[in-house]
This record gives structure tokens, sequence and C-alpha cells, in this order.
């Protein structure tokens, strides 16, 4: 029997021509090397009971499929019972779902069994899940004795709920990756027996008016936006030919008419007319058009001009301008920074609006790995929250948060290009350029000429020495290294590993020690209390050594403000006298030049007293360009305050000045600065303080935060 992931192993294993390592699969299945073998067994074992010659393993080099494997595997597929293919618990109830809102005939619990091969107790655990699930959407499910199970509420709840559902199941799939599990394995049976609506030469019918619709304004969306529209649309197309039609409120069709979307949705509903014979009123063409709006996109040529996108282009605008407030920061390529990112804040908009949620895996990924940016995304996101009435959910944040982050690492970014490549990635534009800012943060000397969605890459013409990407590429004439979206410090070291032949055109030594070995080597002379984290830092140092660039680490609050840049009780005739007396023990220290003090000074002269974050508290800050050396803290206190503005509210009491080498570096000690002051006694003791020592001691409380 075969779980999901070993047959999608298995399917992986078919797509290759060549030996598969267990690295490669450690990486491209996120688990162990023991649960490698372990899967394997099962699939040697699934091929024997269907006649068919094991996996081949070859030590150094890993498995492949033999190649009467490999042909006889499509056919034996097409024959496997439902029930080798076991369910994930969210993907039962997203079957479940799909079944019980698009059902045409009575559904009672046998029936439930038999479609997801499980027990009754199981089924009832299932359906409590999904009724849960569709509480959120105004939906129920009820059980008449003669009916069995329906889902009760309105036919525009339950198309989202539809989209919801079809989202779990289809999530960051392309279109290719669709096909090909279409096609192959046990999921062929698995799809055709659980929904034979969506076939794929419907689905495929429906993919080209989705193209043909985007042509038509200018837009490109995301492959997986592309694979999701095109399952709904094709279930859309039945509920109406059974007389379920969508109704949309009057004001909204109005202000929906009015976008490029509509164009698209307009021509999308013809070409389905023709396809299924069913016409497409005026509210299932708007509904259509909210999916659009709420796609992500990859480029869109064409921008309505209406009162709506104004203010999200004013929230965008707000947005970046508190998280270079909050943040302490400034982007360079504000304008490109702000179009890329009102692409995204205008589909997260509709998709909050409509209630169409979207999962982002890379979601846990950001909070652990950038929590400071994606703490100050929180609350940048302020304007758009306000725009919706609504708080935004974490995986929005997230997906904003890697925006944010990506410019941050991008304005300090400068390769040294030696040889080429291109990037794949089927996330979306999000994923695509965090991918790109690790990549060229780890390859300095490489230049990542192009940014590829899988439909660009079918195209691509251009000439790379290789190419990174977040699925396999079986028929590249170049090297493919597959990665993740988002890289562990672990996945790094190991893509320097497999890269480093290519850079140095084949010759010279191998990779090296592996950072296991340098370990074991120090544990036979020293007594190790933290093998993990030794393991961890010796791997960043060997990235480091072998030509990466690895993260540096953020410093807390307590390294930054030391006691010797405090001034206390300092007197200033102005703000800008405070400024340049804050920032003394900076410059004595050597942590900044002269010019840096003049820049905060001109940045408050320009924007106004706009680095006053709370009662008493102002921040003065300037780029790192500007004249830092190292990254600082300095603290002013004046408990009779200096004013920074005509208002009340602009009167300091405690002035810090920020010096940040790269922009990124010192969020970690703001957010613990940020957390600090949340209680009003402190900023009340700082403020009075006459010594060092009390102020050390509330800092040494927040260090270890955040």
């Amino acid at each position: 029997m075969l779980d999901e992931r070993s047959a999608s192993m298995l399917a992986y294993l078919q797509e290759k021509q060549d030996y598969v390592s267990v690295r490669e699969l450690m990486g491209a299945f996120h688990i162990s090397k023991r649960t490698v073998y372990y899967d394997m067994d099962k699939i040697d074992g699934w091929l024997r009971f269907n006649g068919m010659a094991p996996v081949e393993r070859v030590r150094g080099a890993g498995f492949r499929l033999p190649e009467e494997t490999r042909s006889q595997l499509p056919a034996k597929a097409g024959n496997a019972r439902v029930s080798q293919y076991y369910l994930s618990r969210d993907e039962r109830v997203a079957w479940l779902g799909l079944h019980l809102i698009h059902r045409t005939k009575p559904m009672f619990l046998h029936d439930m069994e038999q479609l997801l091969q499980v027990s009754r107790g199981t089924v009832l655990a299932t359906l409590q899940q999904l009724r849960t699930e569709l509480a959120a959407f105004g939906l129920d499910i009820a059980f008449h004795r003669k009916d069995g199970y329906e889902v009760r509420g309105n036919e525009k709840d339950k198309r989202t709920a539809l989209s919801h559902m079809l989202s779990a199941l289809l999530t960051h799939m392309s279109w290719k990756q669709f096909v090909s599990r279409m096609r192959g394995l046990v999921g062929a049976n698995l799809y055709r027996s659980h929904f034979p609506h969506l076939g794929e030469d419907r689905l495929s019918s429906v993919y080209d008016m989705i193209a043909s619709g985007e042509r038509a304004i200018g837009m490109e969306l995301a492959d997986e936006t592309i694979v999701h529209l095109a399952a709904l649309l094709l279930l859309s197309a039945d509920r109406l030919a059974q007389g379920k039609r969508v109704t949309m409120d009057e004001e909204e069709k109005r202000a929906l008419r009015k976008t490029p979307q509509f164009q698209a949705a307009v021509k999308i509903a013809q070409e389905l007319e023709k396809l299924f014979g069913v016409p497409f009123p005026e509210d299932e063409i708007c509904y259509m058009t909210v999916h659009l709006l709420a796609a992500k996109v990859n480029r869109l040529e064409r921008e309505s001009d209406d009162q709506e996108t104004a203010r999200l282009r004013e929230a965008t605008g707000r947005m970046i301008d508190m998280f270079e407030r909050l943040g302490c920061v400034y982007f360079q390529h504000r304008e490109a920074l702000e179009k890329q990112l009102f692409l995204h804040v205008k589909s997260a908009y509709y998709r909050i609006k409509y209630n169409l949620k979207t999962e982002n895996p890379l979601t846990a990924s950001i909070m652990e790995k950038y929590p400071e940016v994606f703490e100050l995304t929180k609350k940048s996101a302020l304007p758009l929250e306000e725009l919706l009435g609504k708080p935004i959910g974490d995986d929005e944040l997230a997906y904003m948060a890697m925006h944010f982050g990506g410019w941050l690492r991008r304005e300090q970014v400068k390769p040294v290009r030696r040889k080429s490549a291109a990037i794949v990635c089927v996330n979306g534009v999000s994923a695509s350029r965090m991918l790109k800012i690790q990549l060229e943060q780890l390859f300095p000397a490489i230049d990542i000429t192009a940014v590829l969605s899988l439909r660009d890459y079918e195209h691509f013409t251009g000439k790379v020495d290789f190419i990174f990407s977040t699925v396999p590429l079986p028929n590249s004439e170049v090297p493919v290294f597959t990665v993740n979206a988002i890289m562990s410090d672990a996945e790094k070291a190991s893509l320097l590993n497999r890269l480093l032949p290519h850079l140095d055109g084949g010759a010279g030594e191998g990779p090296g020690p592996s950072a296991q070995a340098i370990v074991e080597l120090v544990k036979k002379h020293a007594v190790v209390r933290n093998e993990g984290r030794l393991l961890e830092d010796v791997r960043r140092y060997l990235a480091a050594a072998r030509g990466g660039r690895v993260e540096d680490r953020k410093p807390s609050l307590k390294e930054l403000l030391t006691p010797d840049r405090m001034t206390l009780q300092g007197e200033a005739e102005d703000w800008r006298a405070a400024i340049r007396l804050a920032a003394e023990p900076l410059l004595n220290d050597g942590s900044i030049v002269r010019r840096y003090v003049q820049a905060m000074i001109d940045k408050v002269e320009r924007h106004g007293p706009y680095i006053v974050i709370g009662p008493g508290i102002a921040i003065a800050h300037a780029r790192p360009e500007d004249g830092v050396v190292r990254s600082a803290m300095a603290l002013l206190t004046s408990a009779r305050g200096i004013d920074f503005g005509s208002e009340p509210r602009h009167r300091v009491r405690l002035l810090f000045v920020i010096a940040s080498v790269d922009g990124e570096s010192h969020l970690r000690a703001l957010a613990q600065l940020t957390e600090m002051f949340r209680e009003e006694r402190h900023r009340e003791r700082l403020a009075q303080a006459t010594a060092p020592d009390p102020i050390v001691r509330i800092i040494e409380q927040y260090s270890a935060s955040v």
C-alpha cells in the first residue's frame, strides 16, 4: 500500500531520468534519511505486488527506476484502487466538503465511508471538522432521513467554500504538477474517483480560456492561481447548469464593471458559454471578476482608476511609511517597492474582503526566521486593516513580510557577477523575490539574470549556466538545483556543496570537510555543552568560508545600547542640538562619522517630527550609507523635555539614536526597545534616571526577548 508521500516520491522518481540521491529526496520532501529508506521499502513492496521491478539502489549515486518499470507505471497506476492512496486529514475534509456542496444525489454516512475509504468513526470526525470550517463561511450541514447530509446556505457562500476546499487540495501546485498528478500513479485514479468533473481535458480547455483573458488586459497570474481558478470555473459551470446562481450586490457590480479584470471575466465567460452551452449572467461574471482581482499577480499592465484603487494605493504608501518609521529604515528604490507591493496588497484586499482564504506554506518559516520583519509588517499593515475594517491574518501578513524582507536585503546586495543563473518559482512574486535575495547573498559571484514562472520558463531562450528551481525541471539543458523558497542554514550549506564544482568548472578539490566531521573532532578534545548549536555555527562558518554569505546575527538591545553610549539629563537648546548631543558617544567610539549626524537632522527638517514614535520618545536615524561604521545605539535623557515640534505631543524626554550598517541588523534591538516601552513605568524611570545602572537593569530584562 502507498500513502500520499510515498506515492508522490514514486512520481518524483518517474520524472527523473537519472539517479536521485538520498539528500535530494530529503530536501524535496522535508523528511529524514531514515524516512527516505522507509518510504523506499514501501515503494518496492508496491511495485513487486503489481508485478514490476523494484527501485535500483547504487551506493553513492542514489535511487533510480528501471526502464521497464518506468514504462509499465502509467498503465499499472490506472488500475490502482483508491484504497491504495491514503488521504491526509485535511484532504479528507476538503474532498468531503467538495462532495457535500456539489452533490447531485443523496449522501449518507456509508457513502462517505466508501468515498474516503475510512471507518465510520473517522467519517464522523471528518464531518465535525468540516462543519467547523463551513461555519466560517456562514454555512451549516443538515441531515434528512430521506436526503441524507447536505450543506445549507446561499450560493455565493457555497462558492466561496468551494474555492477554499480547492485551495486546500491545489495549494502551490503548478499546472504541470497538476497534470502530472492527474496522469501518473494512483493520483489519476484518485481524482477520477473523487471528482470526475475535474477531468484533465476540461481543465486544460478552461486553463487556455483564462490565459486568453489574461492576455486581453496585459495581466499574468501566478501558476498556482490558474490551476485553482480553472477548477473553480469548471465547478461553477456545472452549478449553473443545475440552476444554482450567485447573486451580487448592485453597488458591488457597478464598482467591479470599472476594472480591467471585468473585461477579462467577460471574455472568459463567453468562451465558457461556447464550451458548456450554459449562459453566464452578469452576476456570475462579476463573481469571476472578484476571483481575478483576488488572484496572485506577477504582472498587470492596465490598472483601474476608481476610488477603491486610489484608496489602496494610498494605504500601500502609508504602509511603507510606517515600516520605514517603525523600523528606522529608508528604502532607496521606494517607487519600485510601492509598485510591487501594491499588486500584492490589492489582491490581498479582495481576498480578505470577500473571505477568499489563502494558505501560505511559508508563514511558519517567515515568523521563525524573520520575526522582526514580520512584527514590523504586522504593525505597518494598520492602514490596510482600517480600509478593510477587519484584521489581517498571519498568512497574508507573511506574504507582505516577504516583500519587505526582500527589499531590505536587496538594497545592500552588490554581487560580483561571473556566472549566470535563472530562478524558476511557482509560488508567485513574493516567494520569488525572497529566493532571489537569499541566492544573491549565498552566491555573490553569480548573476541571476531572470526570475521566471513555470510558464515563462517554457518559452525562455536566455543563456544561463544553471537554474535554481522550486520544482523539478527534468528536460533542462543546464544543471538544475531544486531548492525551497526559504532555505535553512543546512539547506544553504548543502546547496553550496552541490554548486561549488560548477563554479570552478569542475576543477580543484572537493567541497572539503563536513560540519559534522569537524564537530566530532572537537568532541575528542573538549566538552561540548550544546552540540546542536555548535553544529549550526560550524555550518554557517563553512558556508562563509566557501564563498557564501551567512545571515548576520542580530545583536540585542543591551549589546547596542551600552552605558558609555548614554547621556543622562543632557541640556540642549533645541532638537538639532539634542540630536548632536545624543550622537556624540557614537562619534567618539567610531560607530558613525560626522555626516551621519547631519543626515539625521536633514531628515527631520525635510519630513517634520516623524521620529517621535510615542509619548515622550523619539528615534533619530538615517541611511547606512550616510555614515554608519558599525551598528550601535545611543540615548539622551531629559527630565524637562525637548520640543521637536509645536504640539505638546512632540515634546521628547527620551531621544534614541540608531545606526545600522545594513538597514536590518538593528531590528531585534528595536523590537526589544518597543516591547520595553509598552510599560509606562519604564519610560518614566528612564527619563528620571541620573545614573546608567537602573537603565541597564531594565534593558537586561528585555534583551533576551524577540
